[in-house]
């Protein structure tokens, strides 16, 4: 799970600096694409390791607003 959120922060971290850089915001999408993703598994990994009152219940909803957010854009 490291590596995967290690991998997720990259490309947000990339992708947000090149649009950014060359104010083409075209790959904006899916910055927010992966942003919701790297959520989803922390609050995943925070509910797992702390159970019911943890960060957890509130991240995985956030995640899932920001996926909402892109179908509607």
């Amino acid at each position: 799970m490291k590596i995967i959120k290690i991998i997720l922060v990259l490309i947000v971290i990339a992708t947000s600096a090149y649009g950014l850089i060359t104010k083409d915001f075209l790959y904006g999408p899916i910055s927010s694409l992966f942003l919701g993703i790297f959520i989803a598994i922390i609050g995943i990994e925070e509910f797992k390791y702390k159970g019911k009152n943890s960060w957890g219940m509130f991240f995985i909803p956030v995640s899932l607003l920001v996926r909402l957010y892109l179908v509607s854009n």
